[in-house]
């Protein structure tokens, strides 16, 4: 212990504290030969004072306390620590050399230098002070937060933290937590969790890099604003109101703040134009800073990690299929065989991304049998009282809370949402989530209805494209059929069942070290955005690619029109296709691309391909056991210019099922 410790004594001795004179009513140290806050030592000949810090301390000082049990305050010595009127060196009167330590500390907000004393010959540490400095009166209950500074042009700050550069903080080193907040020029930085943070050693204890800094935000914030805020100030370190930071800062960060990396940078003789937007699209020559490479596949880790705490096994496929679907349509459907964990998953991905029904970014909404039309979900106006009156779904307030912190994504899940009618109780999202997001507004009454309580509830409320929708389904004699408006709509992710020997295998496998995650949870929800391609839906496909497409089309509407391969298929297909996670390490796609086109195919188009034997017969085919069918389908996709885009192997096996359920049933699901 005094090894490790005495090596940091130095460095905690760099860093400044801001503390106020204790109170009487303080528990204080028994070092003096009373309990007053300024006190006189008979053992030491000295007289002590106690400061109460009131900001953070250093690491090393706090783990010290906890070891031994060390007090809480700091002690400094009247005849080192400040400094005094001449009156106090020349009298020998110990109660007027207390008083005059008093009247100079009493009320007011001091800063120091915090000094961690080591006695070796008893094996004790003391917490004490070093260059006092005494700053304006003190408003009583105020604590304060540590800001470094750092002494650059924020554009300059940012190309550092964006490559992850070491950033030196002078009068805030290694001694001292992670800061939590930074200032440059006229920003705050923030929204920066503890363990981004990496010490870097280097070249000196001042260096630390920020990894995954595509999670920082920035907002603006004016010098009479932290003049105001502020009860000390250094060149490379702010006092702030830490009720300020945490409050009205932080509401400003959830409402304004804005990711690093979107800004604009004027030319110059020296540096060529740039434009960088949240989400725009990089072109497939460029790389991406290598921070932003990580974000999306430590996210995709922490969500299998996750899954396997809870002891549920996914392949690694169906995880990625299903973040892909959410990544590229408003609404995503898992379905599967009963107890397969449907449910367990989208709530261990809402998890994965810090999303909770406390904190009113997630809300799992089971559907009742009972649900008939929008109001059983959403409410109705009273026109009685003249009172909007909200279902007990709670999907209103969710909706609201959505609309009102749109930088963080809202996960909507409906459990086991085929129980009833889908088409009636969810018939007004159905259309409007298809819309432009400046479009989407959920109309609840009509906005020339008088509604008394019209400031909580307005008369509509946008749903914007930080709403995602995951449904549940069972298909049993439970629950109703999914019509085909609402499969040309969504993306229809069936779980594919793991073998009982795998999944005991991979729990088996799974030891405690890999259940660490990053720690990034709260802030993947917030640059989730930022994952989202911006390519063009067009440009996934070839010509050739989109030949054969057509060519499905036609096979299908011959024998009904309205399941054929649509118009907003191809449209959703190159969403898809552009929103794969990509892996820059290897340069690739997670799933490749064939494999991707065989999923979407499967849960966009075959799904919608079910009937009777009399209508199906030629496009599905028949078949006795394990043969092949003999349908124009699973000819297509058996076909030479098939194998040149995909092997299709998922979708002629569930051709093959259909084709079954003909030959058995005579009717196809």
């Amino acid at each position: 212990m005094i090894t490790q410790t005495t090596r940091f004594l130095d460095q905690i001795r760099e860093n400044y504290m801001v503390g106020v004179l204790a109170s009487r009513d303080d528990y204080l140290p028994r070092l003096g030969d009373d309990d007053e806050p300024v006190t006189y030592s008979e053992q030491m000949d000295e007289i002590l004072f106690f400061i109460k810090p009131l900001s953070q301390e250093p690491k090393e000082m706090k783990q010290v306390q906890e070891r031994t049990g060390m007090s809480d305050f700091y002690v400094g010595f009247g005849s080192k620590s400040l400094s005094l009127p001449i009156e106090y060196k020349h009298t020998t009167d110990i109660n007027r050399k207390i008083k005059l330590i008093r009247d100079k500390l009493e009320g007011k907000l001091l800063l120091f230098k915090p000094v961690l004393t080591y006695q070796e010959r008893n094996n004790r540490f003391h917490k004490n002070i070093d260059d006092i400095i005494v700053e304006e009166d003190w408003i009583e209950g105020v604590e304060y937060l540590a800001v470094p500074r750092v002494n650059m042009v924020p554009l300059e700050f940012e190309e550092k933290l964006i490559a992850e550069d070491p950033i030196t903080f002078e009068q805030y080193n290694h001694a001292m937590p992670a800061p939590s907040y930074i200032l440059c020029g006229d920003y705050i930085y923030g929204n920066i969790k503890e363990n981004q943070w990496r010490i870097d050693s280097s070249k000196n204890h001042h260096d630390r890099v920020i990894i995954s800094p595509f999670t920082v935000k920035r907002i603006s914030v004016t010098q009479e604003e932290i003049q105001k805020n502020s009860g000390s100030e250094r060149p490379n370190l702010v006092f702030l109101d830490e009720k300020f930071m945490f409050t009205t800062i932080a509401d400003r960060f959830d409402i304004d703040g804005v990711f690093i990396g979107n800004w604009e940078r004027q030319a110059n003789t020296s540096t060529k134009e740039i434009k960088k937007e949240v989400g725009d699209p990089v072109p497939e020559e460029e790389k991406r800073p290598a921070a932003q490479k990580l974000d999306e596949q430590a996210f995709i880790r922490d969500l299998e990690n996750i899954a396997k705490v809870k002891k549920l096994v996914y392949s690694s496929e169906d995880l990625i299929n299903f973040h892909t679907s959410l990544k590229s349509s408003a609404l995503t459907i898992l379905s599967g065989q009963s107890g397969i964990g449907k449910t367990k998953l989208a709530t261990t991905y809402a998890e994965a991304l810090g999303l909770s029904q406390e904190k009113k970014t997630m809300l799992i909404m089971p559907i009742s049998p009972a649900y008939t039309e929008p109001g059983d979900i959403l409410g109705y106006l009273n026109p009685t009282t003249g009172l909007y009156m909200p279902a007990e779904t709670g999907l209103v307030d969710f909706l609201i809370h959505a609309q009102e912190h749109d930088n963080q994504i809202h996960m909507l899940i409906m459990d086991e949402m085929n129980l009833s009618q889908i088409e009636h109780y969810f018939s007004p999202f159905i259309s409007l989530l298809e819309l432009e997001e400046r479009e989407r507004y959920l109309h609840l009454y009509s906005k020339d209805s008088v509604c008394h309580n019209n400031q909580k509830y307005k008369h509509s409320i946008q749903l914007k494209n930080n709403l995602v929708i995951v449904g549940t389904m069972n298909t049993d004699e439970t629950t109703k059929d999914i019509s085909d408006r609402l499969l040309d709509r969504a993306n229809v992710v069936v779980l594919e069942k793991r073998s009982f020997k795998e999944i005991k295998q991979e729990l088996e496998h799974f030891t405690d070290s890999m259940q660490k995650s990053s720690g990034l949870e709260d802030a993947y929800g917030e640059v989730y955005a930022t994952w989202k391609s911006q390519r063009g839906c067009w440009d996934a496909f070839q010509d050739s690619d989109l030949e054969f497409f057509d060519q499905l089309d036609a096979y299908i509407s011959k024998v009904d029109s309205q399941k054929g391969f649509s118009i907003r298929n191809i449209i959703r297909m190159g969403d898809y296709l552009n929103n794969l996670p990509y892996d820059f390490e290897k340069e690739e796609t997670i799933i490749n691309r064939e494999r991707a086109i065989d999923l979407f195919i499967k849960q966009r188009v075959i799904t919608k391909i079910r009937g009777p034997i009399e209508i199906y017969e030629n496009l599905i085919g028949t078949v006795d056991g394990e043969g092949e069918p003999n349908g124009q389908l699973y000819e297509l996709f058996s076909s030479e210019e098939a194998s040149r885009i995909s092997s299709f192997e998922k979708t002629k096996r569930d051709l093959k099922r259909k084709a079954r359920e003909l030959s058995i049933n005579g009717y196809a699901t």
